[in-house]
């Protein structure tokens, strides 16, 4: 008589608790990996060239194409599903190896079509020297994800920073001995090795080889790489248009300009999501509480995510010739077109997670698609007369109009109402409109420029921050991120008695 498998099931700690805990190590990690990132930039750019970035963003493209059509979404089925055993963890991993290889034989040949449609026979050999490490790096420890399932962020913290920072020493390195596009290749394949050898030797988890969980993996996953596949078409279809407008150094600027711009956004909201996702999970037999999360982190993403955005916007001019200097100009536009992109997208993100959790990824599926419509009729529109900037206005169109169906579905769907969304909208709405009022006030073309992304930022954030607390406080003092910031500074114990 054979034993049953054990059922994994996850833990059940204070969901409130889990969230800002998570939330607290995901932001560290995603901060600290972004912040390597950021110094390793501000170092390449002067070192290589717009082209030089352009050659790799053209190659990476193609690899997350490649990615994003294969992909079976095995480990978020592994997240979504309260309870697990052994079989459905290991099948996850299988599924993995099984789409890493498949994307690798497809970027072997896919390579040579792609030199011929960017018109540069240079990302040939990048994209065959980062498909067999791909296939390495597809039979990684699913251990990491098995952690994030458990809460247990701290551990995907540490490994996500250790595999960073072996990635970008590697990069520096090598761009200080090659001077060219080589080293951004060497620093892609040593991520990706670096990752797989990391999740064993951090986590005890050993995966084997399992199919028998295929079938109740794809009733749900199938969804989820119809939706993948909108999500990369959405995301990247402007820089496959771009990658076929312009050279290399334009698709270079382009690329940056959209990475630096939603810099600061993608390392804030995605985080908190992220964080968001289990700790639904653990709560889905209690809808209400459900809701009551998902509006206390949309909240919170709104606080702080949004005078980022716009922040970066406004002062975008300065902010590129400080951090990439004088030769990126030709990127200003799009640091400042994505920076509101990025925010507007990470406002959706409690939205969506909320649907995912409840089960709605063919509803998913299509709101994916229909952002796509809506980019490529703007884009159609816009192209001819703003050539690159029209893709990017393209984009912003097209996030804004897919953050209000997500409000619009988040109230038919999840019955979550308009007035509860907008009382925790209004406040960050109306400070970043104060922003965009009082900073350029400030502006002077002859102060130095870091001088002036200095007093910019410093104005911004003292204007930004003394709304927020004084409306806190006129409007009652609710819970959320301002009472959570005021107890950590000395109040806890001290109830907040309205």
């Amino acid at each position: 008589m054979t034993r049953p498998e054990r059922t994994i099931a996850a833990p059940a700690p204070d969901p409130r608790q889990a969230l800002v805990v998570g939330t607290l190590w995901s932001v560290g990690m995603r901060w600290g990996i972004k912040g390597m990132g950021l110094v390793s930039t501000l170092v390449l750019a002067r070192i290589l060239t717009p082209g030089d970035y352009g050659v790799v963003a053209m190659a990476m493209l193609v690899v997350g194409l490649a990615e994003v059509l294969i992909d079976f979404g095995a480990g978020t089925t592994l997240l979504r599903e309260p309870n697990v055993d052994r079989a459905f963890i290991d099948s996850a991993w299988t599924l993995g190896v099984i789409q890493g290889l498949i994307v690798a034989a497809l970027l072997g040949l896919a390579a040579p079509l792609a030199g011929e449609y960017f018109k540069e026979p240079r990302v040939v050999p990048v994209i065959w020297a980062i498909a067999p490490v791909i296939a390495l790096a597809s039979m990684g420890n699913i251990g990491i994800t098995l952690a994030r399932k458990q809460l247990n962020f701290a551990l995907e913290f540490r490994y996500a920073l250790v595999a960073k920072l072996i990635g970008v020493l590697v990069t520096v390195v090598a761009a200080w001995l090659l001077r060219d596009f080589r080293a951004l290749v060497i620093g892609v394949a040593s991520g990706y090795v670096s990752g797989m050898l990391l999740s064993y030797w951090m986590h005890p988890y050993r995966p084997r080889w399992c199919t028998s969980r295929f079938g109740a993996m794809w009733n749900f996953s199938k969804w989820l790489l119809i939706g993948g596949i909108g999500q990369f078409a959405i995301r990247k279809i402007d820089e496959v248009a771009a990658g076929r407008l312009g050279s290399a150094a334009q698709f270079g600027a382009y690329t940056i300009g959209a990475d630096i711009g939603q810099l600061v956004t993608a390392e804030i909201g995605p985080p908190i999501n992220r964080t968001l996702l289990p700790t639904l999970s653990s709560m889905h037999e209690d809808i209400e509480r459900m809701r009551l999360a998902t509006l206390k982190v949309l909240g919170v993403v709104a606080t702080v995510v949004t005078p980022l955005g716009i922040g970066l916007a406004l002062v975008a001019p300065v902010a590129t010739q400080v951090l990439l200097g004088a030769k990126w100009g030709s990127a200003t536009p799009f640091v400042a077109i994505f920076a509101v992109v990025g925010a507007v997208r990470v406002l959706s993100g409690p939205l969506w997670t909320l649907l995912l959790v409840l089960g709605h990824s063919r509803l998913q599926a299509s709101n994916v698609w229909i952002e796509f419509a809506i980019f490529a009729v703007a884009a159609v529109v816009l192209v001819p007369t703003f050539d690159f900037v029209g893709l990017a206005y393209a984009r912003l169109i097209s996030a804004v109009a897919i953050g209000a169906i997500y409000l619009v579905t988040g109230h038919l769907i999840a019955q979550l109402s308009y007035a509860a969304i907008a009382q925790v909208l209004w406040r960050p709405f109306v400070g970043v409109g104060l922003m965009a009022l009082v900073l350029p006030l400030f502006a002077d073309a002859d102060r130095l420029p870091l001088l002036q992304l200095a007093l910019l930022v410093a104005i911004g954030a003292v204007l930004y921050t003394g709304w927020i607390v004084a409306s806190w406080w006129l409007v009652g003092r609710p819970d959320g991120i301002e009472r959570m910031v005021v107890e950590r500074l000395g109040l806890r114990g001290r109830p907040l008695n309205d």
